[in-house]
């Protein structure tokens, strides 16, 4: 009598055992999944407020096919409005530029495409720039451009104007930069073969970003106190232009 009710208890304890392990998993799972849904809930309304959420053009970026890219789009995705925008503006002494790229323009998406336009001021200077993975052709609006590229080394630097309803061409990497000569606004729109075309501003990068030394030895030693120096004048994009047109518009 007494090994029967031993097993009994046994039995009775074994349940027990096995149940209480079996809400704990279960319990474990629950937590997993929640915490899953609570992320891709979360992950889902930052796309959906905001629309250049980096996961959101990762995604877009991961299309299989032009439908399947449509069909993580909304209509507004493919509408840019330059006079608004709040990012890729760069704004300087001699005006804006405004650039929509595949980082701030979702439509842009895998389409081969990016535009900027540069409003700028009397005398405003687009500086000296690259776009290292775009051919350029600019447009003028409304304005007298002098405009210019050097290609690379041993090439010859090309100088030309450009003015309204004209357009040039800057070759991909190629340094250039547009020149406004009037006393007046101008305006010119870029368009890009690259929906990411990238921009390296040459001064700024040159004296602003590679070690002094370094600068200093491209300089034929210029010493690190006078590149210090230098530095501390670098300006914002666009800038006020070259002297004899601040001199002829009274700047």
């Amino acid at each position: 009598m007494a090994l029967i009710q031993s097993l009994c208890m046994l039995a009775i304890f074994s349940d027990a055992l096995v149940c209480r392990q079996f809400a704990m998993k279960n319990n474990t799972t629950t937590t997993i999944t929640t915490t899953a849904s609570t992320s891709t809930l979360t992950s889902t309304i930052a796309n959906n407020t905001n629309p250049l959420a980096p996961s959101r053009l990762e995604s877009i970026k991961n299309s299989y096919s032009e439908l399947n890219l449509l069909s993580k789009t909304n209509p507004s995705d493919f509408i840019f409005d330059f006079d608004k925008a709040v990012t890729g503006v760069s704004t300087g002494t001699g005006g804006r530029t405004v650039s929509a790229t595949a980082a701030n323009f979702p439509g842009l998406i895998n389409h081969g495409i990016a535009m900027t336009i540069g409003f700028l001021g009397p005398c405003g200077i687009n500086l000296p720039h690259t776009h290292p993975r775009a051919t350029e052709i600019n447009f003028s609006v409304d304005g007298d451009f002098q405009i210019g590229f050097f290609q690379e080394n041993s090439a010859s630097f090309v100088m030309n104007e450009i003015h309204k309803n004209q357009v040039a061409v800057f070759p991909k990497g190629a340094i250039h930069f547009e020149q406004n000569l009037n006393c007046t606004p101008a305006t010119f729109v870029a368009a890009f073969n690259s929906e990411d075309p990238g921009v390296l501003t040459i001064g700024n990068s040159f004296f602003g970003s590679l070690p002094a030394t370094v600068v200093g030895a491209s300089l034929g030693g210029l010493n690190i106190t006078t590149i210090e120096d230098i530095r501390v004048h670098l300006v914002q994009n666009p800038s006020v232009g070259i002297a004899e047109c601040r001199k002829r518009c009274g700047l």
